[in-house]
């Protein structure tokens, strides 16, 4: 067990974040091993990597310990620890006070990478709203999301939403006889591309197909209602987190999902937040997006600075390769690499030292004011 000076020490400079995957019931992942850097990459179900995490992931058909889902970071002597324990060490310092009196030690926000492998998909299903999730789930928190797409396989798609909207006893008739070509044929396709992101309310019914990579902001929670059972290790009772499909259906959106709002809302555009000299901040999320997560992303082509008042958050270097310079030893960030920056960091900047610009994720919890 960690001892508190050791946790102490971690306060001082960006804390490394370490790796997290775990079995799902999906196949993929050897988009998200050569992302990770991993030795022989492959689809083998660990399709999942919860990189910013206090939350227990609870996966149907697989087990389901305590401490699945929760971030590791890496001591100074090499033990590796869950973020938690620096967290509930030193809460003040690692989150905030304004953070801590609304949310406790809980990161409040989640970000992950799924990689869906050859032949596999995510089945089709949606995620309970924050209101709904209080009242039923007994959680502040529903499970709106984004997705950043760090990496595709030739014919990725997606389904997203309904082309006109469909009666709610038709779609359980189509459930029940688990009919997901015509499911499928009824909602929006799109062929994502790397780089492209996409803002997904809680409501909108959705599937992800074979070949996406995903680096995935989020609210913290692991709800998702399945509406396939069939091909997958789970039963169609574990589909509907406890509540019943007569509810859990009433959690999804049967209307038309308009083109217009999934081209020009649900896609998004990237908005300039600060430039400095060739180096810029760009949110990539609504700023309507801000009471669930935040979200930029940064393109650092020589020097870009940090400053000390954005409260914690995570970093994702996506590409390129540079390091962190402040009040510490240089600390390296290259594709694949996550640290957590806590509230007590004092300004930073971050410099690029590869021949091609970094790209980094910056990932922020829902904003307090």
């Amino acid at each position: 067990m960690a001892s508190q000076n050791e946790l102490k020490s971690m306060l001082n400079a960006p804390v490394g974040l370490a790796p997290n995957t775990y079995l799902h019931f999906y196949n993929g992942g050897k988009l998200r091993a050569e992302f990770m850097g991993e030795p022989d990459p492959k689809d083998d179900y660990y399709s999942e990597e919860w990189i910013f995490s206090t939350n227990r992931a609870v996966t149907p058909g697989r087990d389901n310990p305590p401490d699945k889902g929760l971030s590791r970071i890496q001591l100074p002597s090499g033990e590796i620890v869950l973020l938690k324990a620096l967290l509930d060490t030193f809460p003040e310092e690692t989150l905030g006070n304004a953070h801590v009196a609304k949310y406790g030690t809980e990161l409040g926000v989640l970000l992950k990478i799924f990689d869906v492998g050859e032949g596999a998909h995510i089945p089709i299903h949606w995620h309970p709203n924050p209101d709904f999730a209080q009242k039923h789930l007994n959680s502040p928190f529903g499970k709106n999301e984004a997705w950043i797409l760090i990496g595709t396989r030739p014919g990725a798609k997606a389904w997203i939403g309904w082309k006109e909207a469909i009666d709610k006893a038709e779609f359980r008739r189509l459930m029940e006889a688990q009919d997901v070509p015509t499911l499928r044929s009824l909602m929006h396709v799109v062929e994502p591309k790397v780089g492209e992101v996409y803002f997904l309310r809680t409501p909108i019914v959705h599937s992800l197909g074979t070949g996406l990579c995903v680096l995935e902001p989020q609210e913290p929670t692991d709800w998702n209602i399945l509406a396939e059972w069939e091909g997958f290790p789970f039963e169609r009772e574990d589909g509907h987190l406890g509540l019943g499909w007569d509810l859990a259906v009433d959690a999804a959106e049967f209307d038309k999902l308009e083109l217009d709002y999934l081209n020009n809302y649900i896609r998004r555009t990237p908005e300039l937040v600060r430039a400095e000299r060739d180096n810029r901040e760009d949110r990539i999320v609504p700023e309507e997006a801000s009471k669930f997560f935040g979200c930029s992303r940064l393109t650092v082509n020589s020097t870009l600075s940090m400053p000390a008042d954005k409260g914690f958050y995570a970093l994702v270097a996506l590409g390129g390769e540079g390091v962190l310079r402040g009040d510490f030893e240089d600390v390296p960030l290259k594709r694949g690499k996550s640290v957590f920056i806590p509230r007590c960091l004092s300004s930073y900047v971050i410099v690029s030292t590869g021949d091609t610009p970094m790209e980094i994720i910056c990932c922020y919890p829902p904003s307090l004011f």
